[in-house]
Protein backbone atom coordinates (compact mmCIF):
# COMPACT_ATOMS: atom_id res chain seq x y z
CA UNK A 1 0.00 0.00 0.00
CA UNK A 2 1.36 3.43 -0.96
CA UNK A 3 1.66 5.98 1.84
CA UNK A 4 0.01 9.38 1.54
CA UNK A 5 2.25 12.35 0.89
CA UNK A 6 3.11 14.14 4.10
CA UNK A 7 4.93 13.61 7.40
CA UNK A 8 4.55 11.11 10.21
CA UNK A 9 6.23 12.63 13.27
CA UNK A 10 7.47 9.87 15.59
CA UNK A 11 8.34 10.77 19.19
CA UNK A 12 9.61 8.05 21.55
CA UNK A 13 9.13 8.84 25.23
CA UNK A 14 10.09 7.22 28.50
CA UNK A 15 8.92 9.01 31.66
CA UNK A 16 9.00 12.31 29.83
CA UNK A 17 5.99 14.11 31.28
CA UNK A 18 8.08 17.16 32.25
CA UNK A 19 9.18 18.03 28.71
CA UNK A 20 6.72 16.16 26.49
CA UNK A 21 3.89 18.77 26.72
CA UNK A 22 6.14 21.52 25.34
CA UNK A 23 7.31 19.22 22.54
CA UNK A 24 3.73 18.32 21.63
CA UNK A 25 2.63 21.94 21.62
CA UNK A 26 5.41 22.74 19.19
CA UNK A 27 4.57 19.89 16.79
CA UNK A 28 0.82 20.51 16.94
CA UNK A 29 1.44 24.12 15.85
CA UNK A 30 3.46 23.27 12.75
CA UNK A 31 2.50 25.19 9.61
CA UNK A 32 1.64 22.25 7.39
CA UNK A 33 -1.49 20.48 6.26
CA UNK A 34 -0.66 16.79 5.94
CA UNK A 35 1.01 15.32 8.99
CA UNK A 36 0.35 13.09 11.97
CA UNK A 37 1.98 12.81 15.39
CA UNK A 38 2.76 9.35 16.77
CA UNK A 39 4.02 9.10 20.36
CA UNK A 40 5.52 5.73 21.28
CA UNK A 41 5.34 5.35 25.06
CA UNK A 42 8.26 3.06 25.84
CA UNK A 43 6.92 1.53 29.06
CA UNK A 44 6.71 4.78 31.01
CA UNK A 45 5.75 4.77 34.70
CA UNK A 46 4.38 8.34 34.54
CA UNK A 47 1.51 9.92 32.60
CA UNK A 48 3.38 10.39 29.30
CA UNK A 49 0.81 8.37 27.36
CA UNK A 50 -2.13 10.30 28.85
CA UNK A 51 -0.46 13.63 28.12
CA UNK A 52 0.12 12.63 24.51
CA UNK A 53 -3.52 11.59 24.03
CA UNK A 54 -4.79 14.83 25.56
CA UNK A 55 -2.64 16.79 23.10
CA UNK A 56 -4.18 14.93 20.16
CA UNK A 57 -1.33 12.54 19.32
CA UNK A 58 -1.79 8.92 18.33
CA UNK A 59 -0.26 6.80 21.10
CA UNK A 60 1.40 3.41 20.85
CA UNK A 61 1.92 1.96 24.30
CA UNK A 62 4.74 -0.56 24.83
CA UNK A 63 4.35 -2.64 27.96
CA UNK A 64 8.07 -2.88 28.72
CA UNK A 65 10.87 -0.38 28.17
CA UNK A 66 12.94 -1.51 25.19
CA UNK A 67 14.82 1.64 24.30
CA UNK A 68 14.31 4.55 21.88
CA UNK A 69 15.66 2.67 18.85
CA UNK A 70 12.98 -0.01 19.15
CA UNK A 71 10.32 2.60 19.93
CA UNK A 72 11.20 4.60 16.80
CA UNK A 73 11.09 1.48 14.65
CA UNK A 74 7.63 0.66 16.01
CA UNK A 75 6.43 4.20 15.36
CA UNK A 76 7.76 4.19 11.80
CA UNK A 77 6.00 0.88 11.09
CA UNK A 78 2.68 2.59 11.92
CA UNK A 79 3.41 5.72 9.85
CA UNK A 80 0.67 6.66 7.39
CA UNK A 81 2.72 9.20 5.41
CA UNK A 82 5.64 8.80 3.01
CA UNK A 83 8.19 10.68 5.14
CA UNK A 84 8.91 9.85 8.77
CA UNK A 85 10.26 12.64 10.94
CA UNK A 86 11.98 11.57 14.15
CA UNK A 87 12.33 13.95 17.06
CA UNK A 88 12.66 13.54 20.82
CA UNK A 89 10.40 14.29 23.75
CA UNK A 90 12.66 17.15 24.88
CA UNK A 91 12.89 18.96 21.53
CA UNK A 92 10.94 21.98 20.28
CA UNK A 93 10.25 22.36 16.55
CA UNK A 94 9.76 25.69 14.80
CA UNK A 95 6.52 26.30 12.92
CA UNK A 96 8.06 26.23 9.45
CA UNK A 97 10.13 23.06 9.94
CA UNK A 98 8.06 20.84 7.62
CA UNK A 99 7.93 23.48 4.90
CA UNK A 100 11.73 23.75 5.00
CA UNK A 101 12.07 19.97 4.91
CA UNK A 102 9.85 19.87 1.82
CA UNK A 103 12.10 22.41 0.11
CA UNK A 104 15.27 20.49 1.00
CA UNK A 105 13.92 17.11 -0.14
CA UNK A 106 12.75 18.63 -3.42
CA UNK A 107 15.93 20.64 -4.08
CA UNK A 108 18.47 17.98 -3.10
CA UNK A 109 16.83 14.70 -4.07
CA UNK A 110 17.99 13.33 -0.71
CA UNK A 111 16.53 10.24 0.92
CA UNK A 112 16.89 11.78 4.38
CA UNK A 113 17.35 15.29 5.72
CA UNK A 114 19.08 16.11 9.00
CA UNK A 115 18.51 19.36 10.90
CA UNK A 116 20.59 20.95 13.64
CA UNK A 117 20.33 22.71 17.00
CA UNK A 118 19.45 26.31 17.67
CA UNK A 119 21.91 28.27 19.78
CA UNK A 120 18.95 29.05 22.04
CA UNK A 121 18.87 26.93 25.19
CA UNK A 122 15.96 27.35 27.66
CA UNK A 123 18.22 26.69 30.67
CA UNK A 124 20.76 29.21 31.94
CA UNK A 125 23.08 26.82 33.80
CA UNK A 126 26.56 26.29 32.42
CA UNK A 127 26.45 22.63 31.39
CA UNK A 128 23.12 22.91 29.56
CA UNK A 129 24.42 25.91 27.61
CA UNK A 130 27.82 24.32 26.96
CA UNK A 131 26.46 20.99 25.69
CA UNK A 132 23.85 22.69 23.50
CA UNK A 133 26.48 24.87 21.85
CA UNK A 134 28.80 21.89 21.43
CA UNK A 135 26.12 19.79 19.71
CA UNK A 136 25.31 22.68 17.39
CA UNK A 137 29.00 23.28 16.67
CA UNK A 138 29.84 19.70 15.69
CA UNK A 139 26.73 19.29 13.55
CA UNK A 140 27.19 22.56 11.70
CA UNK A 141 30.82 21.70 10.85
CA UNK A 142 29.79 18.54 9.01
CA UNK A 143 29.71 18.57 5.19
CA UNK A 144 26.43 19.06 3.32
CA UNK A 145 26.17 15.33 2.58
CA UNK A 146 26.66 13.31 5.74
CA UNK A 147 26.81 9.69 6.90
CA UNK A 148 25.15 10.02 10.29
CA UNK A 149 21.82 10.95 11.87
CA UNK A 150 21.00 12.76 15.08
CA UNK A 151 17.34 12.39 15.99
CA UNK A 152 16.76 15.83 17.39
CA UNK A 153 15.25 16.24 13.92
CA UNK A 154 15.79 13.62 11.23
CA UNK A 155 13.37 13.17 8.34
CA UNK A 156 13.66 10.06 6.15
CA UNK A 157 11.57 8.63 3.33
CA UNK A 158 9.62 5.72 4.75
CA UNK A 159 10.57 3.46 1.85
CA UNK A 160 14.28 4.08 2.52
CA UNK A 161 13.78 3.60 6.26
CA UNK A 162 12.12 0.23 5.82
CA UNK A 163 14.62 -0.96 3.21
CA UNK A 164 17.66 -0.12 5.36
CA UNK A 165 16.22 -1.73 8.51
CA UNK A 166 15.81 1.44 10.56
CA UNK A 167 17.58 1.82 13.90
CA UNK A 168 19.62 -0.90 15.58
CA UNK A 169 17.15 -1.98 18.28
CA UNK A 170 19.86 -4.03 20.03
CA UNK A 171 21.02 -0.72 21.55
CA UNK A 172 18.70 -0.37 24.52
CA UNK A 173 19.90 2.96 25.91
CA UNK A 174 19.64 6.51 24.63
CA UNK A 175 23.21 7.14 23.50
CA UNK A 176 24.37 6.28 19.97
CA UNK A 177 21.29 4.44 18.76
CA UNK A 178 20.30 7.36 16.54
CA UNK A 179 23.63 7.18 14.67
CA UNK A 180 22.81 3.66 13.47
CA UNK A 181 20.03 4.87 11.18
CA UNK A 182 22.52 7.02 9.27
CA UNK A 183 24.93 4.13 8.88
CA UNK A 184 22.19 1.76 7.75
CA UNK A 185 20.97 4.26 5.16
CA UNK A 186 24.48 4.76 3.76
CA UNK A 187 25.07 1.00 3.58
CA UNK A 188 22.01 0.70 1.37
CA UNK A 189 23.22 3.50 -0.90
CA UNK A 190 20.80 6.19 0.34
CA UNK A 191 21.86 9.83 0.77
CA UNK A 192 21.53 12.11 3.81
CA UNK A 193 21.52 15.90 3.45
CA UNK A 194 22.34 18.27 6.30
CA UNK A 195 20.26 21.47 6.35
CA UNK A 196 21.71 23.97 8.83
CA UNK A 197 18.69 26.27 8.43
CA UNK A 198 16.36 23.72 10.04
CA UNK A 199 16.96 24.30 13.73
CA UNK A 200 15.33 22.85 16.81
CA UNK A 201 15.57 23.85 20.45
CA UNK A 202 16.92 21.19 22.81
CA UNK A 203 14.74 21.57 25.89
CA UNK A 204 17.08 19.63 28.17
CA UNK A 205 18.65 20.60 31.48
CA UNK A 206 22.04 19.08 32.33
CA UNK A 207 23.76 19.01 35.69
CA UNK A 208 27.53 18.55 35.81
CA UNK A 209 27.02 14.93 36.90
CA UNK A 210 24.51 14.32 34.13
CA UNK A 211 26.90 15.84 31.61
CA UNK A 212 29.76 13.55 32.67
CA UNK A 213 27.49 10.51 32.78
CA UNK A 214 26.27 11.21 29.25
CA UNK A 215 29.81 11.67 27.92
CA UNK A 216 30.98 8.43 29.52
CA UNK A 217 28.05 6.41 28.24
CA UNK A 218 28.22 7.88 24.75
CA UNK A 219 31.97 7.20 24.46
CA UNK A 220 31.58 3.64 25.72
CA UNK A 221 28.79 2.95 23.25
CA UNK A 222 30.62 4.68 20.38
CA UNK A 223 33.61 2.43 21.01
CA UNK A 224 31.39 -0.64 20.78
CA UNK A 225 29.71 0.73 17.67
CA UNK A 226 33.09 1.23 16.03
CA UNK A 227 34.13 -2.32 16.92
CA UNK A 228 30.87 -3.77 15.57
CA UNK A 229 31.37 -1.83 12.35
CA UNK A 230 34.65 -3.70 11.83
CA UNK A 231 32.75 -6.93 11.29
CA UNK A 232 32.52 -7.98 7.62
CA UNK A 233 29.15 -7.35 5.97
CA UNK A 234 27.16 -10.06 4.27
CA UNK A 235 24.10 -10.18 1.95
CA UNK A 236 23.42 -7.01 -0.05
CA UNK A 237 24.81 -4.44 2.38
CA UNK A 238 27.34 -1.99 0.96
CA UNK A 239 30.80 -2.13 2.56
CA UNK A 240 31.69 1.25 4.09
CA UNK A 241 34.49 2.38 6.32
CA UNK A 242 33.79 3.28 9.94
CA UNK A 243 35.54 6.57 9.25
CA UNK A 244 34.66 9.20 6.65
CA UNK A 245 37.31 10.25 4.12
CA UNK A 246 38.29 13.21 6.29
CA UNK A 247 38.76 10.93 9.30
CA UNK A 248 35.49 11.63 11.07
CA UNK A 249 33.58 8.90 12.88
CA UNK A 250 29.97 10.07 12.85
CA UNK A 251 30.07 13.60 14.22
CA UNK A 252 33.47 13.06 15.86
CA UNK A 253 36.36 14.82 14.15
CA UNK A 254 39.98 13.66 14.29
CA UNK A 255 40.82 16.43 16.78
CA UNK A 256 37.93 15.40 19.03
CA UNK A 257 39.30 11.87 19.24
CA UNK A 258 42.99 12.83 19.36
CA UNK A 259 42.53 15.20 22.32
CA UNK A 260 41.80 12.18 24.55
CA UNK A 261 45.31 10.62 24.49
CA UNK A 262 46.78 14.14 24.64
CA UNK A 263 44.81 14.84 27.85
CA UNK A 264 45.99 11.60 29.46
CA UNK A 265 49.57 12.22 28.37
CA UNK A 266 49.45 15.67 29.91
CA UNK A 267 48.08 14.23 33.16
CA UNK A 268 50.91 11.66 33.29
CA UNK A 269 53.55 14.33 32.60
CA UNK A 270 52.19 16.52 35.38
CA UNK A 271 52.50 13.58 37.80
CA UNK A 272 56.05 12.87 36.62
CA UNK A 273 57.04 16.53 36.97
CA UNK A 274 56.85 16.10 40.75
CA UNK A 275 60.00 13.96 40.48
CA UNK A 276 61.58 15.62 37.45
CA UNK A 277 60.70 19.26 36.60
CA UNK A 278 61.61 18.72 32.94
CA UNK A 279 58.37 16.78 32.53
CA UNK A 280 56.52 19.97 33.45
CA UNK A 281 57.78 21.60 30.23
CA UNK A 282 56.51 18.62 28.23
CA UNK A 283 53.18 18.91 30.04
CA UNK A 284 52.94 22.56 28.96
CA UNK A 285 53.70 21.50 25.39
CA UNK A 286 50.87 18.93 25.57
CA UNK A 287 48.56 21.61 26.95
CA UNK A 288 49.42 23.83 23.98
CA UNK A 289 48.56 20.98 21.60
CA UNK A 290 45.31 20.37 23.48
CA UNK A 291 44.39 24.06 23.21
CA UNK A 292 45.10 23.95 19.49
CA UNK A 293 42.72 21.03 19.07
CA UNK A 294 39.84 22.73 20.89
CA UNK A 295 40.62 26.25 19.62
CA UNK A 296 37.81 26.39 16.99
CA UNK A 297 35.19 25.50 19.60
CA UNK A 298 36.69 27.92 22.11
CA UNK A 299 36.36 30.67 19.50
CA UNK A 300 32.73 29.69 19.07
CA UNK A 301 32.15 29.93 22.82
CA UNK A 302 33.69 33.41 22.90
CA UNK A 303 31.57 34.45 19.95
CA UNK A 304 28.30 33.09 21.34
CA UNK A 305 28.94 33.74 25.03
CA UNK A 306 31.96 35.52 26.47
CA UNK A 307 35.62 34.98 27.34
CA UNK A 308 34.95 33.81 30.91
CA UNK A 309 32.52 31.16 29.60
CA UNK A 310 35.15 29.95 27.12
CA UNK A 311 37.89 29.81 29.77
CA UNK A 312 35.75 27.56 31.96
CA UNK A 313 35.11 25.54 28.80
CA UNK A 314 38.80 24.62 28.58
CA UNK A 315 38.58 22.84 31.91
CA UNK A 316 35.26 21.23 31.01
CA UNK A 317 36.71 20.02 27.70
CA UNK A 318 39.73 18.55 29.48
CA UNK A 319 37.59 16.66 32.01
CA UNK A 320 35.32 15.57 29.17
CA UNK A 321 38.35 14.10 27.37
CA UNK A 322 39.35 12.15 30.48
CA UNK A 323 35.83 10.83 31.07
CA UNK A 324 35.41 9.98 27.39
CA UNK A 325 38.69 8.09 27.51
CA UNK A 326 37.41 6.05 30.45
CA UNK A 327 34.26 5.28 28.49
CA UNK A 328 36.27 4.07 25.49
CA UNK A 329 38.39 1.78 27.69
CA UNK A 330 35.31 0.34 29.37
CA UNK A 331 33.73 -0.19 25.94
CA UNK A 332 36.75 -2.18 24.74
CA UNK A 333 36.90 -4.22 27.96
CA UNK A 334 33.19 -5.04 27.81
CA UNK A 335 33.39 -5.91 24.10
CA UNK A 336 36.46 -8.15 24.20
CA UNK A 337 36.61 -9.20 27.85
CA UNK A 338 32.95 -9.86 28.57
CA UNK A 339 31.57 -10.32 25.03
CA UNK A 340 29.12 -7.48 25.60
CA UNK A 341 28.72 -6.26 22.02
CA UNK A 342 26.00 -3.75 22.97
Amino acid sequence: MNEARGYSIVIPVYNGEETLPDTLRSVMNLEYESYEVIVVDDGSCDDSAGLARRHGAAVIRLEANQGPAHARNVGAAHAAFDIVLFTDSDVLLRKGALIKLDERFRESGADAVQGTFSEVCPFADYFSQYKNLYNRFVLNRLPDWIDTTFTSITAVKKSAFLECGGFDANIRGASVEDRTLGRNLIRKGFRIRLDRSIEVVHNKKLTWLGFLRNQFRRSRDLAKLLLRNRAPQTNDLQEISSFAEEGRFGTNSLSTMARIPIAYTMLALIALSVMEPTFGILALACFAVFLGMIFPFECELIKKKKLSFALVGIGVNFVDALVSGMGIVVGFVEYFGFNKKY
